[in-house]
């Protein structure tokens, strides 16, 4: 319990945490407030596979930029900066009165995504002991998974009864409130050099063009270089194929073959919030990286099951209770993942590390999120999603059985005595 203490009592760590969570909580409801806007504009797969093809782009294209930034730069700054700039791109969401500036606006907002997520994640480490890195990452997930509890069914109710504007106002208010957070409250590194040498290692203005390139190009040789997260990294790019397109494929299945309402799709996509939400309970209490990669890879498949079971499932109760069991699942997988990147990961590198995860994995991310609706729309989103579980399964199994011996885990030494 003291390590428990000591976490809460962690400014930096409490300031951060809470910021993220009611940023965290408009981006929800505007998510779903975008796939119901473009849904009731042309009923259209192919274009809900647009919108999430446009959220994956800005990710290819900054994401070795995004890492260099907050690896060069005052990692809050970052966030606030992007807070304040996502914050009025969902107000001008509001407005928006046609596809492609609707496209382009979701495309700024995944933008302020790519460049502030690395952020965060490469600051966790700056601000919390090692030691309760784990409990940490299980917290964050524990409100992430509140937020996507409420968030999903709270975007619903709202475009329901007010429309997709007022869902937009109420995310842009959440990334002000972020912003605030982050600036009102000061706290201090646990390497007070890290902080103090920003500005000796940030960019000059002489070659700046030069040393951005050498920079990205050290990053993905480094990462290369290293057996454990390249093994990661070409698992969840596997993964990515099919993962991607699962939720615009989500959204024409509860809406076209289940035949729910907005308010019923919030509320299936906000069972997956509680799912995690008891996923992460149970991590924060049984944390340990000893198996992470080989936890990710036996998750994986059983979420590759679990989906083969939703697409052929007709009843909405047993759809709650599925996508109650991909957010647990999802959860401790991410939990895993996370702690093992920023352990893997020297200070220096990190948020370039975390960066390159979506430029090695967009472009897959992007043909799935392209194929799959073109997929449902020839064959129906039914066999789509089968064949997304069946391939998810098949990618847990393989990693499975070729995880490297370098990254399988030791035996517990003998205890003294």
């Amino acid at each position: 319990m003291t390590s428990w203490r000591e976490l809460l009592q962690n400014r930096g760590f409490l300031t951060v945490w809470s910021a993220s969570t009611v940023s965290g909580l408009g981006d929800k409801i505007a998510i779903i407030a975008l796939y119901l806007l473009v849904h009731r504009m042309t009923g259209r797969a192919v274009d809900l596979g647009l919108l999430a093809a446009v959220q994956i782009v800005p990710a290819i294209l900054l994401g070795p930029l995004s890492g260099l930034l907050s690896d060069r730069c005052d990692r809050r700054s970052v966030m606030i900066a992007c807070d304040l700039g996502s914050a009025a791109v969902a107000a001008a969401l509001a407005f928006a009165d046609s596809l492609p500036l609707v496209y382009l606006l979701a495309a700024l907002l995944a933008a302020g995504r790519q460049i502030g997520g690395p952020a965060r994640f490469a600051l966790l480490p700056d601000i919390v002991p090692e030691r309760d890195l784990s409990r940490a990452n299980a917290l964050a997930m524990v409100t992430q998974n509140l937020v996507l509890l409420v968030g999903p069914a709270l975007g619903g109710a709202i475009v329901a009864l007010w429309g997709t504007d007022a869902a937009f106002w109420a995310d842009g208010g959440s990334f002000v409130a972020s912003a605030a957070l982050l600036g009102a409250r000061r706290f201090s590194y646990l390497r007070p050099a890290h902080a103090q040498t920003l500005a000796a290692t940030g960019m000059s203005r002489a070659g700046r063009l030069g040393r951005v390139r050498a920079d990205v190009r050290d990053a993905a040789a480094w990462l290369l270089g290293q057996p454990q997260l390249r093994f990661a990294f070409f698992f969840l790019a596997a993964l990515a194929f099919v993962s991607a397109m699962q939720q615009p494929l989500v959204v024409l299945f509860v809406k076209d073959v289940l035949g729910r309402g907005d308010v019923d799709l919030g509320l299936i996509m906000s069972a997956a919030g509680l799912g995690g939400l008891a996923g992460a309970l149970a991590s924060s209490f049984f944390c340990t990286s000893r198996h992470a990669l080989r936890n990710v890879t036996w998750l994986v498949a059983i979420d590759g099951l679990a989906l083969i079971l939703f697409a052929a499932n007709r009843s909405f109760i047993a759809a709650v209770g599925l996508f109650g069991l991909f957010g647990a699942l999802g959860s401790v997988a991410q939990i895993n993942l996370a702690t093992f990147l920023q352990r893997e990961t020297p200070e220096d590198r990190r948020g370039r590390v975390f960066s390159w995860l979506t430029p090695l994995l967009g472009p897959l991310s992007l043909l799935s999120v392209m194929g799959g609706p073109l997929a449902a729309d020839a064959l129906g989103v039914v066999p789509v999603l089968a064949f997304s579980g069946l391939f998810e399964l098949a990618v847990g199994l393989l990693g499975r059985a070729l995880l490297p011996r370098a990254i399988r885990p030791e035996p517990p030494a003998a205890e003294p005595g």
